[in-house]
């Protein structure tokens, strides 16, 4: 047997010393939804540092947002909640089974209706509520370059793609932007035939072809690549008749209320029934190894290639396990270690194990049981599989290939937590599997109608993983993929009442230092300044504060930002208006740092004088337009805060374009028409877009009156008899401070005495005293003949 499956590269990689052989964790938080949960595998950590939880009810985001300076020891993140659509297919197949049921026996309608989700489309019968059967996560890098679509599966067999979207109050919402299922519905109508007039049984079977052909049972996402600088990835969704379609997805912008586009591009008839569980595995630029499994627990890989073509192509189909026991899978996963690659199933509580060779052949095969009951969670990295029992026993397995024969060594993991209380729906890792996520369920419950039960969510730190030495040894240059080690560092503090810096050497030279960890030095001096009151015996503080750091990464910020700009001034790219005055005013910060005596406080030399006077020197000699008045007067004196752009610096007028989730830094939106992707200059995550382009239109001149009250006061004439004194009072308001209360009573009293006439008579002669005795702007007398 051989399968194509060639070993990738995974995209964290972890020190062999930072890991121990068994893992250790520690329990930080605990909190609670109020919902109920009955699936299995319902929580996932995505690629974009957010988590989804299945409940019956819905589906739970919890979406990572570290604050360094919040002193409460929870768990930093942002939950949000969603309900799935009721779309249902079997109702929108143009045949209504409501007008033939009656002829149909019992057993056929109950089977139909039960078989292909038909319950909730018969009159007169029970309501059946939406609800998520299965979650995903999309690659990252879908949505604006940066993030990742949600694909939920509804028990209707509907499948829907969400976005994240967050709207002009900053309230995030997820919306539905593509329903795949009634894109397949509307394919395939063209080639269906009308069939009303068929008898019971023949429509019935016709329904029921039509039915399992666009019902969705299981699906799965393809890896992110390119066709012509544009993004995709593709969508795999199995079928009731054994069929798997394929869609390609078109890259969004982020923040959009767009619709996704999908392009169907394939369809493949496999020799399974109905489809339970999809898992995808790249190993091509557009292609890879699908595998998938029924209902009757059979399971096959086959084949993928072209997916970047208006065909893809499928073939190759390989079975692997070919007994139909019933027993359905659960779970499919591949794993890949040193020159081997594994497929792993989930079998209620077996583990089975398929070890493949680099030539894509099989040579062992494991059967493992792990008791207790049946698995309900399974993650794996390196060598070591990690497997969650619904009792809440945690298994740690680490494989090994000794004479062409598969080996497995069980750890169990302790879970400090009352665990006979609960049971288990799944866990997750974070990205550097710093933090440990466990999703339970009350067991043991006397009511259902009374008691009020929680979802429950544990957060654990893996103990094997020191977060600073993590973050020190961070290869990447940016602080994107270590947010959860920030996290798990803050907690520990909190709880620990200790400085996160314990572990740094005392002497080091900031000067040398690269700007990732002047980055994270500057983070820890925050979190340093925010644990400083908790901290019991203080002996020594071997950080320097937070601002004097915050103005070193600046300086750094803003030497890296004008060596780009000089360097496209140099090639002959002719900078806009707004980058011109960003480099003076960056070019005036350095001047400020340098007056202000920042770099002799920092304790800092020739590292950073050298590049700010390299900078400096350039950008002194060219010539700038003029600087952008300030929104209070045409000069700031005396100098004020305002809101500035954290990337460019230039001063926010009105409404900001983007904002960084995490420590709420600004940007500017004129830097869209500058960059694709706006990553937060001091957190290295993506920001926020706030401001929506709004189409407007200019208004049209034209002389047509559209008020009915204006067109009868200038065209009708109104006696002045109509007019009605009444006993309004008048408010008569003096600047004179000196004026006695008393006269400014009489003067009140007389003017609520006089009527109209009176008034108007009184106001035309004190006019024409005026005029004879001052110069002044002629008034003309008012011969009143109506009012209106």
């Amino acid at each position: 047997m051989n399968v194509t499956f060639q070993k990738t590269e995974r995209i964290f990689t972890f020190s062999s010393k930072l890991i121990k052989p068994v893992m250790e964790l520690r329990l930080l938080d605990h909190f609670k939804f109020t919902s109920r949960i009955s699936t299995s595998f319902a929580c996932s950590y995505s690629e974009d540092d957010r988590i989804y939880i299945v409940s019956d009810t819905g589906v739970y985001v919890l979406a990572l947002k570290v604050r360094l300076d919040n002193p409460f020891p929870t768990f930093s993140s942002k939950n949000d909640f969603f309900a799935v659509s009721n779309y249902v297919p079997g109702a929108d197949v143009d045949i209504d089974i409501n007008s033939f049921h009656k002829d149909l026996s019992r057993f056929d309608l109950y089977t139909t209706a039960m078989s292909v989700e038909l319950s909730s489309n018969l009159n007169n019968a029970a309501a059946v509520t939406a609800s998520p059967a299965d979650v995903q996560w999309s690659p990252r890098g879908i949505v604006g370059k940066t993030d990742c679509l949600l694909g939920v599966l509804s028990n209707f067999h509907s499948l829907e793609l969400y976005v994240k979207y967050v709207n002009e109050d900053e309230i995030t919402e997820y919306r539905l932007v593509t329903n795949l299922t009634k894109e397949l519905v509307d394919l395939k109508k063209p080639q269906w035939k009308y069939a009303n007039r068929l008898p019971p049984t023949l429509k019935l079977n016709e329904l029921k072809k039509r039915v399992r052909a666009v019902s969705c049972t299981a699906f799965v996402w393809s890896h992110l690549y390119q066709v012509n600088d544009a993004d995709y990835c593709a969508v795999f969704m199995g079928h009731m008749n054994g069929d798997i379609s394929v869609w390609k997805i078109a890259g969004r912008e982020s923040n959009s209320k767009e619709q996704s586009k999908a392009c169907f591009i394939g369809c493949y008839s496999t020799s399974l029934g109905s489809i339970v569980r999809l898992h995808w595995h790249h190993t091509k630029e557009y292609g890879g190894g699908l595998s998938f499994a029924d209902s009757d627990g059979r399971m096959s890989v086959l084949h993928v290639k072209d997916l970047h073509l208006e065909n893809a192509s499928m073939d190759n189909e390989l079975a692997f396990w070919t007994e139909p026991d019933k027993v359905s899978v659960d779970k499919i996963t591949v794993m890949v270690h040193e020159a081997s690659t594994y497929i792993i199933l989930v079998k209620q509580s077996f583990l089975i194990i398929y070890a493949l060779s680099e030539l894509g052949e099989v040579f062992d095969q494991k059967i493992c049981n792990v008791e207790e009951l049946y698995i309900t969670g399974i993650h794996h990295f390196r060598n070591t599989i990690l497997v969650l029992t619904m009792v809440g026993t945690l298994k740690q397995y680490t494989l090994s290939i000794a004479e062409k024969r598969i080996r497995l060594e069980a750890e169990t993991v302790r879970l400090k937590i009352d665990m006979p209380k609960y049971r288990t729906h799944g866990f997750f890792f974070s990205k550097n599997l710093m933090l440990f996520g466990l999703v339970a369920y009350p067991f043991h419950l006397r009511s259902f109608a009374k008691l009020k039960t929680y979802l429950n969510v544990f957060i654990f730190h893996n103990n094997a993983l020191n977060p600073l030495e993590a973050l020190w040894g961070n290869p990447t240059g940016s602080l994107r993929d270590y947010w959860d080690c920030f996290e798990a560092l803050r907690l520990i503090c909190l709880k620990d009442k200790r400085f996160p810096w314990l572990g740094l050497p005392s002497t080091l030279n900031y000067d040398d230092l690269s700007l990732t960890r002047l980055k994270t030095l500057r983070w820890l001096a925050q979190l340093s300044e925010m644990v400083y009151s908790t901290v019991p015996v203080i002996r020594n503080y071997n950080i320097k504060p937070f601002v004097i750091l915050h103005y070193l990464v600046q300086i750094k910020l803003v030497v890296k930002r004008l060596d780009l700009l000089l360097n496209l001034h140099g090639t002959g790219t002719e900078l806009s208006v707004f980058q011109k005055r960003s480099l003076e005013i960056q070019n005036f910060f350095l001047k400020e740092m340098v007056a202000k005596n920042v770099l002799a406080k920092a304790n800092v030399g020739r590292g950073f004088i050298g590049d700010m006077r390299r900078v400096m020197g350039i950008a002194n000699e060219l010539r700038y337009p003029d600087m952008v008045q300030c929104i209070i007067g045409p000069v700031c004196v005396p100098p004020h805060a305002d809101s500035r752009c954290s990337l460019t610096m230039m001063p926010i007028f009105l409404v900001p374009g983007y904002k960084c989730p995490f420590c709420k830094a600004l940007a500017h939106k004129e830097i869209e028409k500058q960059q694709d992707v706006f990553l937060c200059p001091y957190c290295d995550v993506p920001m926020e877009k706030l401001c929506t382009p709004q189409t407007s239109s200019a208004l049209e001149d034209g002389e047509r009156v559209t008020s009915t009250c204006f067109e009868d006061c200038l065209k009708e004439e109104v006696s002045f008899s109509d007019v009605e004194e009444n006993e309004n009072e008048y408010l008569v308001l003096s600047d004179d401070e000196e004026e006695p209360g008393e006269k400014l009573k009489e003067l009140y009293a007389r003017f609520k005495s006089m009527s109209v006439e009176e008034v108007l008579r009184a106001d035309c002669a004190d006019a024409g005293n005026s005029e004879s005795s001052e110069a002044g702007p002629s008034r003309k007398m008012l011969k009143l003949e109506g009012a209106g």
